[in-house]
């Protein structure tokens, strides 16, 4: 079963990776001068070579795309990070410094992972940094030659997409829409194996109030304990779960809110 934390993680990753495709199929259109400026956009817009700016203009998408799926990734990692369930090994990996620090500890405690999966991953933060940052951000020579070992299964299993380019690539500052969708795919898989293997849960006490914190829904959580009425309390309790933590079960829902006060004093 999909925790609530890995529903949040494919529905925002699905979300930035609709809208990109969306971009470019627009951008497509401007490429091939099939789409002019509407007159209703009150906007300056006059290209002297609309196919290099349709390219440009995607390649700025992709980037901004890459910045929303890391940050979905370690919303994941925090979510699970808060799951009072999970052993002190994968709390401490999930609070390390530095979102690549967190990948590369988290992968260590699960089993079953491909090998090429967290270099991939890593590869995937390196480069939200080397765009945001514009720093020098590099791969590791460790990572980059289990990717090189892997070339054949990756391309096998991928597109056929070559990692060797994917590498050059990510040196030269550059990343394509194929790079962008194997390292959107990847990181996919990476999760829902980490997901699967460790079945975090906010069905607990301490880890309902960390998630409700987390997620900025204290105030709201303390409005609907200070409805009137047991009755009322429920159904917009029971409500609140629907809307904000779709895979609780019913017989989690009975129990978070029979300890609803309790919940409350944690936040």
């Amino acid at each position: 079963m999909e925790s609530e934390g890995l529903k949040q993680f494919l529905k925002s990753v699905g979300n930035s990776v609709f809208l990109l495709n969306t971009i470019c199929v627009g951008l497509d259109g401007v490429a091939s001068g099939a789409i002019k400026k509407s007159d209703d956009l009150t906007i300056s817009w006059d290209p002297r070579d609309p196919k290099a700016t349709a390219l440009s203009a995607r390649a700025h998408a992709i980037k901004s795309s890459l910045v929303f799926v890391e940050e979905a990734l370690l919303n994941y990692i925090s979510f699970l990070g808060n799951c009072a369930s999970q052993s002190a090994s994968i709390q401490s990996a999930c609070n390390a410094d530095g979102a690549a620090e967190k990948v590369t500890k988290l992968s260590k405690q699960i089993n079953g992972a491909l090998p090429y999966w967290e270099p991939m991953v890593v590869l995937l933060v390196r480069w939200r940094n080397k765009i945001v940052h514009d720093s020098s951000t590099d791969l590791s020579s460790h990572y980059r030659s289990i990717l090189i070992k892997h070339e054949a299964t990756i391309r096998e299993n991928h597109a056929a997409i070559s990692i060797r380019e994917t590498l050059d690539n990510f040196d030269a500052g550059r990343i394509t829409l194929k790079d962008f969708s194997t390292l959107i795919a990847i990181t996919i898989r990476f999760i829902r194996h980490v997901d699967e293997k460790l079945i975090p849960s906010i069905s607990d006490i301490e880890s309902f109030a960390a998630i409700i914190k987390e997620k900025e829904l204290g105030i709201i959580y303390k409005n609907i304990l200070g409805v009137n009425g047991k009755e009322k309390q429920e159904r917009k309790f029971y409500k609140f779960i629907e809307n904000c933590f779709t895979s609780i079960s019913q017989a989690e829902k009975e129990f978070l809110f029979k300890h609803r006060f309790a919940v409350k004093e944690r936040i």
